[in-house]
């Protein structure tokens, strides 16, 4: 096939200059995180895609959760993510749709220390954080890559769950209330069956709940009373 041909065939005017655009500046640099502490302890690095924020986490992200929850603290190499993300098209959604992460000072530290090797947006991140977390010995990164606010209110959870221990303790005894209520019970059963959790459930219930979105769409629930319940323990 001629050059042209597969111009044609394969590409538009907006996909050519959409090309070329992300070309000029394919790494990304401080500039493109904002950084601001929503909640004492918290600090929020905000990029502007999906995919900026889910390159620049990725790693850090399955090091904590496997380290956190699976009790490993396994780096994990690209290989061996790409290995369990890629599909047999070729596509990896990961960088799509994962538009939120939260990630503690504690598995922060232990990940630099035998990550090796930083990739340019890898770097750009480390630096923001420890620029913003300078004199903390306690603290909470959130990243978002969108402007959803519903995303925002799933990431604050989980550092509100960590950071404030009253927090903690009354979500928690909040579930144990309601620990027989239909819609925890499918909510706990799909994120168990469906999506792959395990020892971490119940406080990725209570996400769920505090941020009150998606739970018709993942959950095919609609439990308002709970919603409030949750939100009424800011």
């Amino acid at each position: 096939m001629r050059a042209t041909e597969f111009l044609i065939e394969r590409w538009t005017k907006q996909s050519v200059k959409s090309y070329f655009d992300n070309k000029k500046q394919r790494d990304i640099v401080k500039s493109d995180i904002k950084v601001s502490q929503p909640i004492a302890g918290c600090v929020l690095l905000k990029y502007k895609t999906v995919p900026d924020l889910a390159r620049s986490f990725f790693r850090l992200a399955e090091y904590y959760e496997g380290n956190r929850y699976g009790k490993k603290s396994k780096q994990v190499t690209l290989v061996d993510f790409l290995d369990q993300w890629i599909d047999r098209d070729g596509e990896v959604d990961y960088f799509k749709f994962w538009d939120g992460f939260n990630i503690t000072d504690q598995a922060f530290r232990s990940w630099l220390k035998s990550a090796g090797p930083l990739s340019v947006a890898e770097q750009v991140t480390v630096d923001a954080i420890q620029q913003a977390t300078k004199g903390m010995k306690k603290f909470c990164v959130i990243g978002v890559g969108s402007n959803d606010s519903d995303t925002l209110k799933h990431e604050l959870f989980h550092a509100k769950y960590y950071l404030d221990a009253d927090f903690k303790s009354a979500v928690d005894q909040l579930l144990k209330d309601h620990a027989t209520d239909p819609a925890v019970k499918t909510i706990r059963k799909i994120l168990i069956n469906k999506l792959d959790y395990t020892d971490h459930v119940d406080e990725e219930i209570g996400a769920y709940l505090y941020a009150g979105s998606q739970l018709k769409l993942v959950f095919g629930v609609d439990p308002k009373h709970l919603v409030k319940l949750m939100q009424d323990l800011n």
